[in-house]
């Protein structure tokens, strides 16, 4: 059993570096020698690529030097790393959270201001948690532990919320973040500005399956595998797209994926094989991706927050694919009391370090 390490708990994350490294860093400033602030970068990048996502949120929390160069790679290093497996429990009172890396370490924290809440997704690297009594949606990083408020939802989105999807945007316009939800198979797509402690919505005559943040562009998936653009500001709109050439078969679980910087769409055949779509947004035209499936590996949710990935990006990527099978669904059955759901760093953007 992999050994468990709890993580801090300090909400200013310039000192998240232990009280140990701290001691060193301070008697090596005092000595002859160069502090550890002046070291290579050229040498520290080297180092810091070989760290676990935790070890490299503590890195970048030693001194502003090195705190710049983890910003300066933050995509880089978050697109070398694989999923991470995440539990949550189903405590009303005490929301323990999970993190466990390829090569098996663990990493546990307790979710601020969880109690009474649900886990119904995941985006950005943010847990969307649902207020079962108060109806509104607290966004938590497990790792940083940064978080987002939005107010009661004014839609009974408790009927199901498996059905619950949820989009984390940056809204230029407005200079902040906004929440972008559906609740599967209704006619609205809510969207709510954080600070602003109120929602909006727009309609549509055909259901949603799902909604998605492809390069700076919002883009939902309605019923008859129709695509649609939604427009935040000035005035909330959604327009439908003119495509062409998707296959008419039956699909189950339909959801958005990236892959290769595509916009794509995954579903779930009657076989149980998984097919992807991609989008040539110059001619307008779904695309089967069969031919580069064989390079990918697929992660399923059972929250439905799924995706395609190469391995070839990630740091030793040979040994860690072949630890797991082609298709990966929520593992670890027999863990009981709570939900699983795989965590993408990749998807992490402009978290508050």
């Amino acid at each position: 059993m992999a050994k468990t390490r709890s993580m801090t708990k300090n909400q200013n994350h310039d000192h998240v570096a232990s009280s140990s490294t701290r001691k060193r860093i301070a008697s090596c400033d005092k000595s002859d020698g160069a502090p550890w602030s002046d070291l290579d970068h050229h040498l520290l990048f080297l180092v810091m690529m070989q760290l676990g996502v935790i070890d490299f949120v503590a890195f970048s929390g030693v001194c502003k030097s090195w705190r710049s160069l983890a910003l300066d790679n933050w995509k880089i290093f978050m697109a070398s790393r694989p999923p991470m497996l995440l539990w949550i429990s189903d405590r009303s009172y005490k929301k323990e959270c999970y993190l466990e890396d390829f090569e098996g370490r663990k990493f546990k924290t307790i979710l601020p201001r969880s109690a009474g809440r649900i886990c119904v997704g995941i985006t950005c690297g943010y847990l969307i948690l649902f207020g079962w009594k108060t109806k509104d949606f607290r966004l938590v990083n497990p790792i940083t532990r940064h978080e987002l408020h939005f107010p009661c939802f004014p839609y009974n989105a408790r009927t199901n919320l498996k059905e619950v999807r949820g989009i984390l945007v940056f809204s230029p316009l407005v200079s902040g973040w906004a929440f972008v939800m559906l609740h599967r198979f209704t006619y609205q797509v809510w969207f709510s500005i954080a600070g602003t402690g109120a929602w909006n919505h727009v309609s549509s005559t055909f259901p949603f399956f799902d909604l998605v943040a492809f390069k700076g562009k919002i883009y939902t998936l309605n019923v008859g595998c129709r695509l649609c653009e939604m427009r935040l500001n000035p005035e909330p709109k959604l327009t439908l797209l003119q495509t062409k050439d998707f296959p008419k078969v039956v699909m189950l679980c339909p959801e958005f994926v990236s892959l290769d910087e595509n916009l794509c769409v995954m579903y779930r055949g009657l076989g149980g094989s998984y097919k992807v779509y991609k989008l040539d947004f110059e001619e307008m035209k779904w695309m089967s991706s069969e031919n580069t499936l064989g390079e990918c590996a697929f992660f399923i949710n059972d929250l439905k927050y799924s995706a395609v990935i190469k391995p070839e990006l990630w740091v030793d990527h040979e040994s860690q694919y072949m630890r797991y099978a082609y298709f990966h669904d929520t593992i670890d059955k027999s863990r009981k009391g709570g939900c699983q759901l795989w965590y993408f760093p990749c998807d992490c953007m402009n978290v508050n370090l």
